[in-house]
């Protein structure tokens, strides 16, 4: 869309003209007549995520002499309605160029309208006008659907065979096991997506989380603080979960990925008390202070690297006994509100990263040499208290596979899953 001014120089004198002024025909009626063309060109944007883009503009036809003063685009979700300003990132310099900017914080899969415009100067009137591009649109990514047969790609998952069940996500094969992941609504990631907090596999006949899968990374921890809210997982059917955050059989409430783990935004720590995240743990000595659990759950703190440390915290119900010859046996409790409640007989810490921990590569780009997995593993008892982390409760990523039947770490081709070293964990 163009801005046209139309004039005739005679010594000094401006005389301005329109379009119907022009000899097409070069007939001499005209002669002397210069046209002044001010444009700018709206143009598709690019790099669209579920909350970000970049707009772009080109303009030409600026008087050389005065360089365009400001270029913005305006956008919105109403056509009529564009309220929202953003400024050019470069600076725009003589009679054409480009320019773009960076917009965040969208609505995914919404619909967005956006023009460009600049001031550009006036030669006939001595001063600048706005000239606009055309309204166009873009419309925001969809947070990754999944159907029947698939799932997503990160590197934390373990094999997940998923079916859309109405609203909820199932296992195809296991109409038990239900499935949910939660984005952080207001924290982003490489390439300015959504942050992922957790992936949790549940149990309708444990009324608990089988599984927890969530990356670690310095970006998740902040000053939001911890705020107890404690309810129901919407993805995931409300009377399948606990209905209270009361306890019962000697447990607390035991966080699978931890409160202190999401403190990057209140939103996102909210996300980690939802029930599906909570299974039931030994308040004597294992989720308390210098309790079992307690002291795994601080080593692996240690192991959050730069390149990102990716778990699978998990339960397991049949009878056990760990390393240390610690047994526990099956057992159901009052818990949540509930009374059918299985409180595990282990729990686990599947883990993989990076040997360096600072390579800057991906997990699904790297080598098996350049990787390290383990899986930790614990009876659920109170006779650990003040059992720091062993080599007596590593094991094989292979060997869990075979006590609790998941595949873990399916999205990262050349994890070393049947192999460990007590050294590169720091035992």
């Amino acid at each position: 869309m163009a801005a046209v001014l139309l004039y005739s120089c005679s010594g000094n004198n401006i005389v301005i003209g329109n379009g119907n002024d022009v000899d097409n025909n070069n007939s001499g009626q005209n002669q002397g007549l210069i046209v002044f063309k001010a444009e700018v060109t709206t143009q598709a944007a690019t790099d669209v995520t579920t909350s970000s883009a970049v707009l772009h503009a080109s303009y030409e036809g600026v008087d050389e002499e005065f360089a365009p003063q400001e270029a913005v685009f305006r956008y919105g979700t109403d056509a009529s309605s564009l309220t929202n300003v953003v400024a050019a990132q470069q600076d725009v310099n003589g009679p054409s160029g480009t320019f773009s900017a960076s917009i965040k914080e969208l609505t995914s899969g919404q619909t967005y309208y956006f023009q460009a415009s600049m001031d550009a100067w006036n030669p006939v009137r001595k001063k600048y006008v706005t000239v606009t591009g055309k309204v166009i649109s873009f419309t925001t990514e969809k947070p990754q659907e999944v159907t029947s047969g698939t799932q997503p790609g990160w590197a934390e998952l373990p094999a997940m065979d998923v079916k859309q069940d109405g609203s909820y996500k199932i296992s195809a094969s296991d109409d038990n096991l239900y499935y949910a992941w939660h984005f952080s609504p207001d924290v982003y990631g490489p390439g300015n997506k959504p942050a992922r907090n957790y992936t949790v596999c549940f149990s309708a006949e444990d009324h608990c989380p089988l599984w927890v899968a969530a990356p670690r990374h310095s970006m998740y921890v902040g000053s939001s603080g911890r705020n107890d809210s404690y309810r129901a997982d919407p993805d995931i059917p409300s009377d399948l979960q606990y209905n209270s955050k009361s306890t019962g059989g000697g447990c607390n409430k035991g966080h699978m990925l931890g409160s202190a783990e999401r403190t990057c935004s209140v939103e996102t720590n909210r996300q980690v008390f939802y029930y599906s995240n909570i299974a039931p743990q030994l308040s004597s000595g294992f989720n308390t202070g210098g309790g079992g659990w307690n002291l795994l759950e601080d080593y692996m703190d240690s192991q959050v690297c730069r390149d990102t440390l990716y778990e699978v915290v998990g339960c397991y119900f049949d009878k056990y006994t760990d390393g240390y010859g610690e047994t526990a046996t099956p057992d159901k409790i009052s818990f949540g509100g509930r009374n059918d409640v299985s409180i595990p007989t282990m729990f686990y810490y599947a883990v993989l990263r990076t040997k360096k921990g600072t390579s800057g590569k991906s997990v699904k780009d790297c080598s098996a040499s350049e990787l390290q997995c383990v899986a930790f593993v614990r009876t659920h008892t109170n006779n650990l208290k003040g059992q720091k982390p062993s080599s007596r409760e590593l094991m094989s990523i292979s060997d869990l596979e075979k006590i609790t039947g998941f595949t873990y770490f399916t999205n990262v081709p050349n994890a070393p899953k049947s192999t460990y070293s007590a050294s590169d964990w720091g035992l």
